[in-house]
């Protein structure tokens, strides 16, 4: 029962919100306003698992910091302002014409983020294969899933920078199998999210070591690391972000269902993070790590999937990442006790 302790605040926030939705805008709203919500906590769940890991180095009041503030930030900046931004470079609008169309024009908007599509899919999906890769290229990683595949992993970590190379001959296939005016536009963003990858990641590891690097050392870690929450929460919204608007081009919805979504989210990773699941939980790591490389991979694959008309739906990634998920905590159950 003290694990549900955590999660009254966020189910209250949800029922009140759908209950407001519903109110304001009737039944079919409030359904639409669901299926969002439980597509951000289906496509977001392993985001959990992983920032509970880096948000236990932080200290309580940078914890508060990013269940808070760190929440406005990906609800309103990531769904809202990360994606205007993008659909007016990609649209060769103003940020004005952008915001008029997300606004009043939803079904233009939806049009003008079609064509930032790629761009959006290349930076969060380089990002979250970083991510994957980083992890398991690791040869002081001792504790494996997968035995037979991590420790292969593990010893190719030996190899100075595999993983970069790794991700980038799959960025550079994914982009020469598109028409060449899109390439450009492909490899940058992909580029970016790999460069923004490995430099949160450095800042955060550089002053990671907080006890001796003393006060100031340790804000600088702080800082870093929610810079890399931050970063990570935003790739992971990205996807969700544009599977929203396949399901409605009410913005208004979008931003309460995913928002209510990240609260839920949020409100787990302070569980997992206040209750130390993860050192009961010993492969519930892998399993999150293992369903962000397949987003990552979904996303970069998405690329080229439309140039055929083709999607694939967003409940079969989130499936596919509870699924993993499910089998890490099984598994990690059964390890327990034996031990």
């Amino acid at each position: 029962m003290r694990y549900l302790r955590y999660l009254y605040v966020p189910m209250a926030c949800c029922a009140a919100g759908l209950v407001i939705v519903l109110g304001v805008q009737g039944l079919t709203a409030a359904w639409i306003t669901l299926v969002l919500l439980l597509l951000e906590i289906s496509l977001s769940f392993d985001n959990a698992v992983v920032n509970a890991r880096v948000l236990d180095q932080l200290t309580p009041g940078q914890q508060r910091f990013f269940l808070t503030w760190g929440l406005v930030i990906p609800v309103f900046g990531v769904r809202f302002a990360g994606p205007l931004l993008m659909v007016a470079l990609a649209g060769g609008v103003s940020v004005r014409q952008a915001l008029d169309a997300a606004l009043h024009h939803p079904v233009r908007y939806r049009e003008l983020l079609d064509l930032a599509e790629p761009r959006i899919l290349a930076f969060g999906g380089m990002f979250l294969l970083m991510v994957f890769l980083r992890y398991f290229f690791d040869e002081a990683k001792t504790l494996h899933w997968l035995k037979p595949l991590e420790r292969r992993l593990s010893a190719a970590g030996r190899i100075e920078s595999l993983e970069i190379a790794l991700a980038l001959i799959i960025l550079l296939a994914v982009d020469l199998a598109l028409p060449g005016p899109q390439r450009a536009d492909v490899l940058i963003a992909g580029l970016i999210g790999l460069v923004l990858q490995l430099l949160s990641t450095s800042l955060a590891q550089a002053f990671g070591d907080e006890e001796q690097a003393g006060a100031r050392l340790a804000a600088g870690g702080g800082l870093a690391s929610l810079l890399y929450l931050e970063l990570l929460d935003a790739s992971f919204s990205l996807d969700g972000t544009i599977g929203a608007f396949a399901i409605t081009s009410n913005l208004g919805l979008i931003l309460t269902g995913l928002g209510l979504g990240a609260l839920f989210i949020r409100s787990l990773t302070l569980m997992l993070c206040r209750e130390k699941a993860l050192e009961k939980l010993i492969f519930l790591e892998h399993g999150a790590h293992y369903a962000i490389g397949a987003l990552g991979l979904v996303m970069l694959a998405g690329i080229l999937l439309r140039q055929h008309h083709l999607h694939v739906p967003e409940w079969l990634t989130g499936v596919i990442g509870l699924l993993l998920l499910v089998l890490s905590f099984g598994d990690s159950l059964r390890h327990s006790r034996r031990v």
